[in-house]
């Protein structure tokens, strides 16, 4: 090849390197993003940036900033770590987009105000404050396949049966690990309470596509206040051990 054309396409090499290296986040954003979600204030490149806001579904997002591995690509996923603000808290992980669609996270970490899930779940004035630790999560088809971690919920209030006033419960911890899982379609978590005026066991199942089934036992501690005892009549009569069944299904 004659040296002319060897610079010519070093230097169109270049050029197109420079130009994938620097593209905007902003323009990557108006032309792959679906329609349900919106962002404002992008700035920086698709390989590293932030948004000042990204609405997601009615949930908004503040301050993600992200930093992408170019040599992830060589592996079929676009993948990097990333930060956001969200619900008085933050989240971060490192992860990978596959091209199926099926996302991969490790080392989430994050603290959030629950309240914001209240539309998701459709039960009105659950409050309190979320925290996360897992390892692992997999996501394919809009839905996690697998989650291997802990969390918990902190100073927990909800109505119980999705009516009248928030009753305070107490503290929450949460774990799931689907390495255990003796069917593959099924997500499980075990919850226990970790304090408060509520004795609480159970489980959460998540199953495809899109359903959860939540089912707890639930009972009153002595110190528990009179209103939370009445509450608890509402969930109907309780077994021969005193403890309260609540039970919760449905599909998002």
């Amino acid at each position: 090849m004659p040296s002319s054309k060897r610079l010519l396409l070093i230097g169109l090499s270049c050029l197109i390197l420079f130009l994938v290296l620097r593209f905007p986040a902003s323009t990557a954003f108006a032309w792959f993003a679906p329609a349900n979600v919106n962002g404002f204030g992008i700035s920086g490149t698709i390989w590293g940036g932030e948004a000042r806001l990204i609405s997601v579904a009615g949930l908004q997002l503040r301050n993600t900033e992200w930093q992408v591995a170019p040599w992830r690509l060589l592996t079929g996923q676009l993948g990097g770590r990333f930060r956001s603000r969200w619900g008085g808290g933050f989240i971060e992980a490192n992860g990978g987009i596959r091209l199926s669609g099926t996302i991969s996270l490790t080392e989430v970490r994050g603290s959030f105000d629950i309240a914001p899930l209240n539309s998701v779940f459709g039960i009105p004035n659950i409050g309190g404050i979320a925290t996360v630790d897992l390892s692992e999560v997999v996501i394919r088809e809009n839905w996690p396949q697998r989650l291997v971690g802990r969390g918990e919920l902190r100073s927990l209030s909800s109505p119980l049966m999705g009516s009248g006033a928030a009753q305070f419960i107490g503290d929450i911890g949460f774990q799931f690990n689907t390495n255990t899982e003796t069917d593959r379609d099924t997500v499980t978590g075990q919850l226990q309470d970790t304090g408060g005026p509520l004795q609480l066991n159970g489980t959460l199942k998540l199953t495809p596509p899109h359903n959860y089934d939540l089912k707890t036992r639930l009972r009153a501690r002595q110190e528990a206040p009179e209103s939370l005892r009445r509450n608890l009549q509402f969930l109907g009569a309780p077994e021969a051990d005193g403890t309260h069944v609540f039970q919760l299904a449905g599909s998002l």
